[in-house]
């Protein structure tokens, strides 16, 4: 491995310092009307930005933002009416009141948003308890689009008697081009990249040294182990050429000393996009994560980082073993990276932008997630992991990589357990059993029972003055309560996950043969992907146990357990087995997960690595662009300096 000297660290803290310095929704009942014309207020709704009365009409349209259209309501009856509507983003959400337009009173226009559809109600109120529905439909807005809504009274048949079209007066723009130009300009850079380095075999390396001395077109072979318990260089066939048995004759996987660079790839896809979703991921609604149930891209990232690392357990123990290090010792380095990321995260992630202070310093988080889930799974390896493989002459050869450790999958099957009678059976205060809501406009009868049981142990344990302030459903369910999506409950189901990387280890340990590997990954797929189907009925609100990153619920942790499988197939393959993609460059990047994630939290806000950008999707995506790519050339370039920070 190459030495990290105190030299090259200074160099590493003075680069950091520098940077851092420098269900069905219904219309609103004769109940909900009536108990606004009593309070004549309500919780305002996340789609609707400007007053809800207007007795004076403005000269400027309000300003636009992402994801927003201006709206303006006209009407030609002769009383008023009350316009209700929800996003469709807020499940179980009842309408919310927005704005009364009278039509001797001038309404001025309004933001409405334009990520998901509006269900929208227009209704009369009788000033008797009851209400007249008026119209009633759905509408997707478009971005930055300008509408007209005419209230009118000349409906289409007898029973509706009333017509509400919505007419654009601008049309709307869209939001996806400037994710299809940025996709063009990386594929254009990566065509150039190709016929440098064609020119560079095809007309000589001598004449152009000075040139493509910068091109590192050549990996180095002096590799080092990764963080959090790297990939081992050992073979990708057998460790041990008897272990082959009767298939020895068969096609093995490829011979000799090397690092499995799909492992390593896989870290650094996930965590390059991981960068650039927390860097904003351009403001585009689905590189958020959901605001509580469902799955987006950024809700993918984390998990499968947590997945290898697993994997990466499993084979860096192994080696470790098998060079005589003493179970002893095995237990002291894990203990040692627990302590190092939790600190890490703890003072350097969680301190950041002014929230250093001791009395609302926010204990959980991500460096800390991991630090726990990691001391769990590789606890257990260290207590059983073995040197060689065992019962690969027996009758149980064929899932030998289950029943050896048995005693593993005991301990995780009971953490289970653990986790799910404290999420159905847990007495929260004043919430019912088993709620797994945002509480909030999803349930007014349970408002504050964000996250139910998951919630209330870390606002128990840590108090609500050092967990997260600003959970995702604030915006849309208008929580009122802290929630921590990396709290105490959920690292029960990540170390789960993560357990089930270590699996995926196991069988590259075990068997011999590609087929084998990959044939038990997309098993392993195939099976947790249907129980976790079969969790959430296979949909984003429904079932026993809805798919929730918040929670971390079973649901999720097996389905993103279903999609890790299947990449970690798919790049064993493509870089392992086929060699048509050498991993590059998020091979690097997977080598200095640590560094880079570290630097990237730091360096947030700071240039070259974001700026000021106004508030579009071209310039925000633009500058979380740069910012990501910058932290893959840092990772490119320090591989090639053979510089990597581990712990």
């Amino acid at each position: 491995m190459a030495a990290v000297s105190v030299r090259a660290v200074g160099k590493l803290l003075f680069f950091f310092t520098f940077f851092s310095t420098v269900k069905a929704i219904d219309s609103p009942t004769d109940e909900e009307i009536f108990q606004y014309q009593q309070q004549r207020s309500s919780v305002e709704n996340h789609i609707v930005s400007t007053s809800r009365h207007h007795h004076h009409r403005t000269a400027d349209a309000p300003r636009l933002v992402m994801d927003t259209a201006i709206l303006k309501v006209n009407t030609s009856l002769d009383y008023p009416v009350q316009i209700w509507a929800v996003s469709a983003e807020c499940y179980k959400c009842n309408m919310t009141f927005m704005m009364e337009v009278d039509p001797s009173i001038p309404t001025d226009p309004f933001l409405v948003q334009t990520a998901f559809m509006t269900h929208i109600s227009i209704v009369k109120d009788n000033h008797d308890g009851t209400n007249d529905s008026i119209c009633r439909f759905d509408k997707l807005f478009g971005e930055h689009g300008e509408y007209q809504m005419h209230i009118n009274p000349n409906g289409p048949s007898e029973e509706n008697k009333f017509d509400c079209p919505v007419y654009a007066d601008k049309d709307p723009v869209d939001s996806n081009i400037p994710i299809l130009v940025a996709f063009c300009i990386y594929v254009g850079l990566f065509l150039v990249f190709l016929a440098v380095r064609q020119l560079y075999y095809t007309i000589g390396r001598s004449q152009y040294a000075w040139f493509i001395g910068y091109f590192p077109f050549r990996e180095t072979d002096r590799l080092v182990n990764s963080d959090l318990g790297s990939p081992s260089p050992s073979s990708t066939g057998t460790e041990d050429r008897r272990q082959a048995g009767p298939d020895s004759t068969a096609q093995a996987a490829p011979q000799g000393l090397r690092r499995l660079r799909s492992l390593d790839t896989f870290r650094g896809l996930s965590l390059a996009v991981m960068v650039f979703v927390n860097y904003g991921g351009g403001g585009y609604w689905f590189f958020k994560h959901a605001r509580w149930n469902g799955l987006t891209v950024a809700d993918l990232v984390f998990p499968w980082f947590v997945f290898i690392m697993g994997t990466s357990i499993a084979l860096s123990f192994r080696r470790l073993l098998k060079k005589g290090v003493s179970r002893l010792s095995l237990l002291w380095k894990v203990v040692q990276r627990t302590v190092i990321l939790f600190l890490l995260g703890l003072f350097i992630i969680n301190t950041k932008r002014g929230h250093n202070s001791w009395s609302t310093l926010r204990i959980p988080g991500v460096l800390q997630r991991l630090a726990l889930t990691y001391f769990i799974v590789a606890l257990l390896e260290v207590v059983g992991a073995t040197a060689e493989d065992r019962n690969w002459t027996s009758r149980i050869a064929p899932v030998r990589d289950i029943v050896n450790y048995w005693h593993q999958w005991l301990v995780m099957v009971v953490m289970v357990t653990v986790h799910l009678v404290l999420t159905f059976w847990l007495q929260v205060p004043n919430c019912p059993p088993g709620y797994l809501g945002p509480g909030g406009l999803s349930d007014l009868a349970h408002y504050n029972c964000t996250g139910g049981a998951t919630g209330y142990i870390d606002r128990t344990v840590f108090t609500d003055d050092h967990i997260y302030d600003h959970p995702t459903p604030i915006t849309v369910y208008k929580t009122e309560v802290p929630f921590d999506p990396e709290g105490l409950l959920g690292t029960l189901t990540s170390a789960l996950l993560c357990f089930l990387g270590l699996q995926a280890g196991k069988i590259l340990l075990t068997y011999t043969q590609n087929g084998q590997r990959v044939g038990r990954w997309l098993g392993w797929a195939a099976a947790t992907g249907a129980i976790g189907a079969l969790l959430c009925d296979g949909r984003q609100n429904e079932g026993w146990i809805p798919l929730n990153k918040n929670l971390w619920s079973v649901s999720f942790v097996l389905v993103l357990s279903c999609f890790a499988f299947v990449l970690l197939s798919a790049c064993y393959i493509i870089i392992d087995v086929k060699q048509w993609w050498t991993g590059a460059p998020f091979y690097q990047v997977g080598m200095n997960s640590i560094l880079v994630y570290i630097g990237h939290e730091l360096c947030a806000d700071k240039l070259p690595f974001q700026w000021a950008a106004s508030p579009t999707h071209s310039a925000q995506l633009a500058t979380d662009l740069v910012g990501t790519t910058l932290w893959v050339l840092i990772a490119v370039w320090l591989h090639y300096k053979k510089f990597y920070l581990k712990i």
